[in-house]
């Protein structure tokens, strides 16, 4: 970390408190977007960056999600043109892929129109892609047959080609006679081998060889888990007093992609940082330990880089709302909800539950108020019966809101919208002859 650090979070802290309609709108735009891609060319999923690793700062999912807006409305231009609608999971990424069969493509979210159509219109014969998907089929029946495995899939991280030399390469491994199954649960063939999240799961690489696989399908899926939790052990030894005493830390995590010592080192920093008298004054609910970013999520959640230094990681959440601001405001949120029961809207009022901040949960309620005070007569269009705050400037859960199971009944609003834009967006929404 550069050791103007301290100035580097002194510049984003006034950053971060500009006016929301820097970046608000990108949120709203985004379900605009994926609403039409839906209903003109049947896409059911839309996700921005759905596999990036480094993200940064909280802030630093600002732009990724402007980013993400740019290419999506590149992409359903290029879907115009190229009438070419059978596609129905997209992601917004770094990089073209065709993956997960024949419906499912990433495009980065730079590319122009053209660069989107031309990708799009090389396209495999009806007659290529059945004998590809009857070859993949064929292998994973002898996959199931041969490890007795019934859960095996490939990462939509890897293109197709790549995912079919995945199973052949897995096709040719054999179980000993005297092995009535593996142990592992779940197998996951994607880039490269790498730890699981738990026990259970083997994550393979595609170019790894048949015995490589088998190498490793052969291990007892508990004893390659059992150093990591040993490390958990030995982490709740030395610093479990001192988490639940000083932070009343809930549950501590670390990313299954930093080593066992990296884990350690990171829970140390945190262990130091918690001697801050400011810092404990925090919630502290769950903490993930990683290699790459550092997040406020909501009032509880956090992720950590396991190398910030313990001055740093106090430096850093020191922005996090204390635990009596951060409790005065979730009562205040409570009450206001009760206040929005039954309002002329017809539409119910509801935080999401996941990292969103209670203080912004608190002020999208007194926004709304404010909007209805002044729109007696609104009515919002059938067949939507609910609005939902969510933290638009969340990567996370703008794709949540973007892939909702609720989107057809669900209105997803920015919790950071002012009164203008709240004021836009439910217009939008307004039903016929609602005054």
């Amino acid at each position: 970390m550069p050791i103007h650090f301290k100035l580097l979070v002194a510049f984003l802290s006034m950053w971060i408190v500009l006016p929301s309609s820097l970046h608000a709108n990108a949120f709203h735009q985004l379900l605009e977007e994926k609403q039409a891609l839906e209903k003109q060319f049947d896409i059911q999923t839309l996700e921005c960056f759905p596999f990036i690793k480094k993200i940064g700062l909280t802030e630093d999912q600002i732009p990724l999600i402007e980013q993400c807006l740019t290419g999506t409305r590149a992409l359903r231009e290029a879907f115009t043109d190229s009438n070419i609608s059978n596609y129905k999971v997209v992601g917004i990424s770094n990089r073209f892929l065709k993956t997960a069969g024949f419906h499912t493509i990433l495009i980065p979210w730079n590319a122009t129109r053209d660069d989107i159509t031309q990708f799009l219109t090389k396209q495999l014969s009806h007659e290529e892609q059945t004998a590809f998907l009857d070859k993949i089929r064929g292998l994973k029946q002898t996959i199931a047959r041969n490890l007795r495995i019934k859960e095996f899939y490939c990462s939509q991280e890897i293109s197709n080609d790549d995912c079919l030399k995945g199973y052949e390469n897995l096709a040719l491994v054999r179980l000993p006679n005297t092995l009535k199954t593996s142990g592992w649960q779940e197998i996951v063939i994607t880039r490269s081998h790498t730890s699981s999240d738990g026990p259970g799961k083997l994550i393979l690489g595609f170019n790894n060889s048949p015995s490589e696989m088998s190498k490793r399908l052969l291990k007892d899926p508990f004893k390659t888990w059992d150093p990591r939790q040993k490390m958990y052990d030995k982490i709740q030894e030395k610093y479990g007093s001192v988490f639940k005493a000083k932070l009343q830390l809930e549950n501590l995590v670390c990313a299954a992609d930093i080593s066992m010592e990296e884990c350690e080192q990171g829970a140390k920093n945190l262990a130091q940082a918690s001697q801050n008298t400011g810092f404990r004054m925090r919630h502290w609910g769950r903490v993930t330990l990683n290699r790459y970013n550092t997040l406020i999520q909501g009032d509880f959640h956090a992720f950590i880089r396991y190398d910030l230094t313990p001055e740093e990681i106090q430096n850093y959440f020191s922005r996090k709302a204390l635990k009596t601001q951060a409790a005065k405001k979730a009562t205040l949120a409570i009450k206001l909800e009760g206040r929005t029961k039954n309002n002329s809207t017809r539409l119910r009022v509801v935080c999401d539950l996941e990292n969103l901040r209670s203080k912004l949960c608190a002020n999208s309620f007194e926004t709304f108020i404010r909007f209805v005070k002044k729109n007696r007569g609104y009515r919002v269009q059938a067949p939507w019966g609910t609005l939902m705050f969510v933290d638009g400037t969340q990567l996370d859960r703008v794709n949540f809101a973007l892939n909702s199971d609720s989107r057809n009944t669900y209105l997803y609003i920015d919790a950071n919208s002012d009164d203008a834009q709240m004021a836009t967006y439910l217009n939008r929404r307004r039903a016929v002859g609602s005054k």
